[in-house]
């Protein structure tokens, strides 16, 4: 097994926990990290909820690049696709709450959700113009 085509998922764990830690930084400056607690879902749980699910689809888009190059960007959107219904299901206790913070905690989602999928993106990109070189 060659690690080095699996050197995408470990740089998405160590930009997951960098994210994760400045973000926490940014919540303790501004005074957020009191409002926090109240939030359905934590930070490090919505970044390890985030991350589990761009490390499959990288790994399953990995593994079609091995299979056929032409496959991975429709294997991206599908999978991209997929995983903004598991997004959306897990957002919907989040919807369902109306208190002061709720503003807050969707834009929090939605910033985390945009942050996964640009990195996602940014390594298919990647994955695909490997190929076509």
């Amino acid at each position: 097994m060659n690690l080095k085509q699996y050197q995408s998922i470990l740089n998405l764990l160590l930009f997951s926990c960098i994210s994760l830690l400045v973000h926490e930084c940014f919540f303790y400056v501004i005074g957020w990290n009191q409002v926090e607690p109240l939030f359905v879902y934590s930070l490090p749980r919505l970044y390890s909820f985030f991350f589990l699910l761009s490390a499959v689809i990288l790994f399953i888009l990995i593994k079609v690049n091995q299979v056929s190059s032409t496959h991975v960007g429709l294997t991206f959107i599908l999978l991209t696709t997929f995983k903004m219904g598991i997004a959306y299901i897990f957002l919907k206790p989040i919807l369902k709450v109306n208190l002061s913070h709720s503003g807050l905690e969707k834009i929090n989602f939605l910033f985390i959700f945009l942050l996964f999928l640009a990195i996602e993106t940014l390594i298919t990109i990647r994955l695909i113009n490997n190929k076509q070189e």
